[in-house]
C-alpha cells in the first residue's frame, strides 16, 4: 500500500469547548497536549507524510519527527495526534511553534498519539473509540520516550485537579462508543481549558484600516498582547473617548507586530478585565478574551 492509498479525514475531529467535564462510565479522559495538531501517514516500510489540522504537508518543519516515524514497522496506518514541545515539566506551545529552529533542543521534541484512523488497508473511522484505541496501543505496546499514546483515565475530576496543580492546559473527554465525526459535527469529544483571569489597563487602541479593533493592554507596567470583541457602540465611545485622551506609547520596548501597527495611545488608560489560557515565553497573553471594564 502507498501513501496515496491512505485517505485523509476531510476535517481532523476535534473537541468542542466546554466549562465542565461530563461524568459516567460512558466518558473516558485524556490530558490535553499544549502542542500542534498532526495527522501521519506511514506506508509501513519507512515512507512517513505529517499533515496539519488543515491537511497541509509538514514533512519540512517537522524532520525529527520524521526520523522517529521512519524506522516503525507497524504496518501501513494513519495516526493522529500532537507534536509537542516538552521542557522536562509541561508540554509548552511556544517553543513548539517554533519546532525545527537550531535554538531549541530537538530532544525534547515528541508525538504523542491519541487515534487510529486507518490500518492495513482498513479505514477505521466507523468504529468506535474504544475499538480504535484498542488497536492503537496494541500497535505502541512498547512506547517510546518521545512516541508512545496517550494514557486514557476514567475519572475526569481527578484528572483535571492534577492539570490545575501541575499548570497543565486542560482535559479531553471523550464518549468511548464516539466514531470519528469531521471537525466539531458531534457531541462526543469535549475539552476543558484552564485559564488565567487579571485586570489589565486599556493603554491603546489598535486600528485596522482606520476602524479600532481591539484594545492594547498593559499589566504591572509591561505590554501583554492586545484584545478584541468589542460592538460597534464600544468602538464609537472608544474612538470619543481617544480623542479627548489623547496620550504616548508607555512601553520601551513593544514586538515587532506592534511597533508596525496604527495605534491610538491613551493619555487615561482605564482597567478591563480579561482571560486567556497563560502568559507565552515572551510575557504576552495566549487567546486573550475580554470579560468586560472596570475591576
Amino acid at each position: 500500500m502507498t501513501l496515496s492509498d491512505i485517505p485523509l479525514p476531510k476535517v481532523p475531529m476535534s473537541p468542542i469547548v466546554s466549562p465542565i467535564i461530563p461524568e459516567g462510565p460512558e466518558w473516558v479522559y485524556q490530558l490535553k497536549w499544549d502542542g500542534v495538531r498532526t495527522l501521519a501517514k506511514l506506508d509501513g516500510i519507512g515512507g512517513v507524510k505529517l499533515f496539519s489540522k488543515r491537511l497541509q504537508l509538514k514533512n519540512e518543519i517537522f524532520p525529527e519527527i520524521i526520523a522517529l516515524l521512519e524506522p516503525l514497522r507497524i504496518g501501513p496506518c494513519l495516526l493522529d495526534g500532537e507534536i509537542v514541545y516538552f521542557d522536562g515539566n509541561r508540554p509548552n506551545f511556544q517553543r513548539g511553534k517554533l519546532m525545527g529552529r537550531s535554538r531549541y533542543n530537538k530532544e525534547n521534541m515528541i508525538y504523542v498519539l491519541f487515534d487510529l484512523l486507518h490500518a492495513d488497508g482498513k479505514d477505521l473511522r466507523e468504529l468506535t473509540l474504544r475499538e480504535r484505541f484498542a488497536r492503537l496501543s496494541a500497535k505502541f505496546s512498547a512506547p517510546q520516550k518521545r512516541l508512545f499514546v496517550s494514557e486514557l483515565y476514567t475519572d475526569g475530576n481527578a484528572l483535571w485537579e492534577w492539570v490545575i496543580e501541575k499548570g497543565w492546559e486542560g482535559v479531553v473527554s471523550k464518549r468511548l462508543d464516539s466514531l470519528y465525526a469531521v471537525g466539531k459535527h458531534h457531541e462526543d469529544w469535549f475539552k476543558r481549558r484552564k485559564e488565567i483571569r487579571l485586570v489589565a489597563n486599556v493603554v491603546g487602541l489598535k486600528r485596522n484600516n482606520g476602524v479600532i479593533a481591539s484594545l492594547v493592554l498593559s499589566y504591572e507596567g509591561r505590554y501583554i498582547g492586545h484584545v478584541s470583541g468589542l460592538d460597534q457602540a464600544s468602538k464609537s465611545l472608544l474612538a470619543q473617548f481617544a480623542e479627548q485622551h489623547p496620550g504616548n506609547c508607555p512601553f520601551e520596548k513593544l514586538t515587532p507586530g506592534m511597533r508596525k501597527s496604527d495605534v491610538l495611545w491613551l493619555g487615561a488608560p482605564f482597567p478591563c478585565r480579561v482571560a486567556a489560557l497563560e502568559f507565552t515565553d515572551s510575557g504576552i497573553l495566549r487567546q486573550p478574551i475580554l470579560l468586560g471594564f472596570g475591576q
